[in-house]
Parts: C-alpha cells; sequence; structure tokens
C-alpha cells in the first residue's frame, strides 16, 4: 500500500467537493468579517449589513456541508488541469481591465477584453469580434449608466 492509502484501500487525503466547500466555508466567513462594518439592523427594519450576512451565512452553511458530504468525490491531487494556462490568461485580463477601467473608461476596456477574449482566445472572424465587441460595449454602456443612471467611468477623453 502506498502512502495515500488508507486500511481499507481508499485513498486518503483532501478530496475535490471537500475542497470547494471549505472554499466556500472560507469566502463566508470573510465575507461576514468584512461585514462587521455596516449595521445589521433587524428583520423589521434591514441594515446595509443584513444582506450581505444573510447570503454569508447561507454560503458558509452550503459549503459546510459539501466539505461533510464530499468524501466520495475524486481526490484532490488525482484532478488535472488541462486548461489552467488559459484560465490564468482570463485572469490576468480580467485583472488587468478591473485597472483599466478607470483609466481607459468603460466603453474602451470592455472593447478592449472582448477583443482580446474573442479574437486572440477564441480566434473567432475579426468582423463578429468587431460587432459583438462595440455593440456590446454601446448597448451596455446604454442601457447601465444612460437608462438606469449608474455611473460608468469614462475616459480621459469623455468616451
Amino acid at each position: 500500500m502506498d502512502s495515500e492509502s488508507s486500511e481499507n484501500g481508499k485513498p486518503r487525503g483532501l478530496r475535490s467537493d471537500q475542497f470547494s466547500g471549505l472554499t466556500l466555508l472560507a469566502l463566508a466567513l470573510y465575507v461576514g468579517w468584512a461585514n462587521r462594518e455596516y449595521p445589521v439592523g433587524s428583520l423589521q427594519e434591514p441594515g446595509p449589513g443584513y444582506m450581505p450576512l444573510m447570503l454569508a451565512i447561507f454560503l458558509g452553511a452550503v459549503g459546510l456541508l459539501i466539505a461533510l458530504w464530499g468524501g466520495r468525490s475524486q481526490p484532490l491531487g488525482a484532478i488535472r488541469w488541462p486548461e489552467a494556462t488559459r484560465a490564468v490568461v482570463i485572469l490576468v485580463a480580467c485583472a488587468i481591465g478591473a485597472f483599466a477601467l478607470e483609466r481607459l473608461g468603460y466603453r474602451i476596456t470592455v472593447i478592449a477584453l472582448l477583443v482580446f477574449f474573442l479574437g486572440v482566445l477564441e480566434r473567432r472572424r475579426p468582423l463578429a469580434v468587431a460587432l459583438v465587441s462595440l455593440g456590446f460595449s454601446f448597448a451596455s454602456f446604454y442601457i447601465v449608466g444612460d437608462l438606469l443612471h449608474v455611473p460608468l467611468p469614462r475616459s480621459p477623453w469623455g468616451f
């Protein structure tokens, strides 16, 4: 028997569902901790911290249940990550987009991200990439910024 097996022949160690459940639980604990800044209020008059606290409790409970019942899932060490590089590239692009949003404005940032995602990563046709990028950028800015009056960042050129 190897060091990863127990006496009954089942592999030991953390399972993928257990890891996922514990990650959700950790996220819930962080949200609950960060929510301490806001007044919770009461059920009749909830404060700004009420809903985030309720969501954190629900998320923590679900994460705990997943972690407790996740013993039959695949061992965490046995999972292969063939798309790990692609996932990291997407995550880095999103981080750059978040950094660029205030500096370049909403429309230019969304256009650049969609051109990168659709044109570079997905290798779609240039005309389709241009139409989707421009259309989504302008339509979403119009709906959210103009119709719903949510302030979205504009570029230094007013765009």
